[in-house]
């Protein structure tokens, strides 16, 4: 082995994650507690999920003190990033190995992909205003459409729940001349509720490319916005409205003018907004008709030493109704989607916009007391390539109150973006891309005793036809990928200790030539481990990948990072919080020629009320 300081950490973790999936501090929901919509578009106990489902909550997240989006995820079953620089770079997911644009990413089951790279700004999502997240690993496109290869990840933001009023202060500084601010405020009677959210973030961060030996700072500049409000009409009708903004500015390295000059003073300026506009009716005891109006608009505008070098803005109408019946022991979701895109700024593209429409039926079926099925289909027809219909196929067997065993087989898709069908002509762009379509089979044991313990291992296999690739100076559909993996997550709580692991072994592969895909490793997962009593807390995490290969089959070797937290309650209103990211100031690369962030020290001060 070439790295078995790296291989003997990750046997370790797991062997002590096993004496030991996301447990948060003493008010978490217990694991049977805990439900899901995003597997199949309708509510159930994640017990009974058959596809591999990943919850992480609020106090998830305020234990951990994430910085990003992609910090919070990164090392959880089946997730791997890489980011061209510090916080608030550009950074790519890769789920069970497949590409960054295989993944289906909503917020409140709004899709936020962008239409020209099918891909997810993720330095653009704020921390602050999620209550949860939702990842459903594997094929999900039967359920939710297109570019649900590697699956979905449903982020799901704060709302008021009980009646009354709350809100809470956050402000804090860190190194790199890092200073934050998060408020929060909901309120809530017997019919009305209403949350809001507000976020800014300022930091120097580093530089970004190792080759940029200027010594400037590739810094960046972020505010948030959150608005909802639900209201019940009556018992049976509710009405709900959401609004989200994230804006700011991004200093980066390494980009190129019209002349193809090159340079690292480079910046971007973004805007994302999402709007929806919800209405709920509960026709009968067990039948219930959601209806959803939703749009997304992304406007980003670069800049290369100051003069303005291209701007992409996109914008996403989207319409779904959906109707969900709910029995013993049948449940049954049915409904459509159909949305719009459109490139409202965009230099060099010959179509502009596409409409594409789906329909989809999902069912769960308690056969017996030990067996559950569940199986779906979804037919879509886009305007370009035409007609795509997808399935899942699960079973699960119930051999002890404590232990689980199932099987399931799902289909994915990922349409071609505009980017590749109708942009530039010098970009690749070819009208006669294929979608790119996978199957994938998979195999789980669940072990649950009760709920200070659980455990589960999945093996799946996911072959993935017709990748688009560049060659010969054009997009075309000539790749294969075959994506082998098992996935270990284990929980433990033990008093006021709380563990948790997660591991993940995977073999994506080139199918023609064999090779491992761009920087994705073979091993990668992460452990936590957190002590808590009543007025304090303290944590950390060690999380690691192998090696990877970046362009021109160049490695970057295996890294293992150790980040540590704590905070501390000085009364019933005020809690501390402080966190060491990086504690040993590990050195470490992502993408090949970029660095990464060494040691950061972080302190906050929260003011609940």
């Amino acid at each position: 082995m070439k790295h078995p300081l790296f291989r003997h950490t990750l046997l370790i973790s797991a062997l002590t994650a096993s004496s030991a999936p996301l447990l948060a501090n003493t008010v978490q929901l217990e694991p049977l507690l805990v439900t899901v919509s995003t597997p199949l578009r309708m509510t159930q106990p994640l017990q009974e999920t058959q596809a591999a489902t990943t919850v992480i909550t609020r106090a998830d997240i305020d234990r951990l003190q994430p910085e990003s989006v992609a910090q919070l995820l990164r090392g959880h079953a089946g997730i791997e990033f890489a980011s061209s620089g510090g916080a608030g770079s550009i950074t790519s997911l890769f789920m069970r190995g497949s590409n960054s644009n295989h993944t289906l990413v909503m917020i409140d089951g709004v899709k936020i992909n962008n239409p020209t790279s099918g891909g997810v700004s993720w330095q653009f999502l704020p921390v602050n205003q999620i209550e949860r997240v939702e990842i459903v690993r594997g094929p999900q496109s039967s359920v939710w459409g297109a570019d649900a290869i590697g699956g979905v990840i449903n982020i799901i933001t704060r709302e008021a729940t009980e009646p009354g009023t709350e809100g809470e202060i956050r402000v804090g500084v860190g190194q790199q001349n890092t200073r934050l601010t998060d408020a929060n405020f909901s309120a809530a009677n017997a019919t009305t509720r209403f949350t809001s959210s507000l976020s800014y973030r300022d930091s120097d961060s580093i530089n970004a490319r190792t080759a940029d030996t200027s010594g400037e700072k590739d810094g960046y500049e972020h505010y948030g916005l959150r608005l909802q409000l639900e209201h019940d009409l009556d018992e049976r009708n509710t009405l709900s409205a959401g609004y989200l903004r994230s804006q700011g500015d991004n200093q980066y390295d390494n980009c190129s003018d019209a002349f193809w000059n090159s340079s690292n003073a480079c910046k971007e300026e973004f805007a994302l907004q999402t709007l929806n506009l919800g209405w709920t009716h509960q026709l009968t005891n067990t039948w219930q008709i959601d209806t959803l109006l939703q749009r997304v608009d992304e406007d980003r505008e670069d800049y290369f030493e100051s003069q303005a070098n291209g701007r992409t803005h996109t914008q996403r109408d989207q319409l779904g109704i959906k109707a969900t019946l709910t029995t013993d022991p049948f449940s049954l979701v049915t409904g459509l989607d159909t949305q719009k895109e459109r490139i409202l700024k965009g230099s060099g593209f010959t179509q502009d916009s596409r409409d594409i429409f789906g329909v989809f039926a999902q069912t769960h079926y308690r056969l017996t007391d030990a067996w559950t099925l569940s199986a779906g289909v979804r037919h879509d027809d886009d305007e370009f390539f035409g007609n795509q219909t997808t399935g899942n196929l699960g079973l699960d067997w119930q051999l002890h109150s404590a232990h689980n065993i199932g099987a399931s087989i799902s289909q994915g898709y990922r349409a071609p973006n505009l980017m590749e069908l109708y942009g530039p002509v010098s970009w690749g762009a070819n009208p006669d891309l294929k979608p790119e379509e996978s199957i994938n089979y998979e195999l789980f044991w669940r072990y649950q005793p009760g709920s200070a313990f659980n455990a589960e291992v999945r093996l799946f296999q996911n072959e993935i036809d017709n990748l688009i690739v560049w060659s010969a100076g054009q997009n075309l559909n000539i790749n294969e990928s075959r994506i082998r993996g098992a996935e270990v997550t284990l929980g433990y709580q033990l008093a006021n200790w709380r563990f948790s692991g997660a591991l993940t072994l995977q073999d994506p592969i080139n199918r023609e030539d064999d090779s491992l895909l761009l920087r994705r490793a073979r091993e990668h997962g992460r452990i936590d481990v957190d002590y808590a009593v009543s007025n304090w807390g303290a944590g950390a995490t060690l999380e690691g990948q192998s090696k990877r290969y970046d362009f021109g089959g160049q490695r970057m070797g295996g890294y293992a990072l150790l980040n540590t937290r704590a905070y501390w309650h000085l009364s019933s209103d005020w809690t501390l919080h402080a966190k060491i990211d990086n504690l040993f100031d590990q050195d470490y690369e992502q993408a090949l020629g970029y660095n990464t962030p060494g040691r950061y020290v972080e302190t906050s001060l929260t003011y609940r009320f």
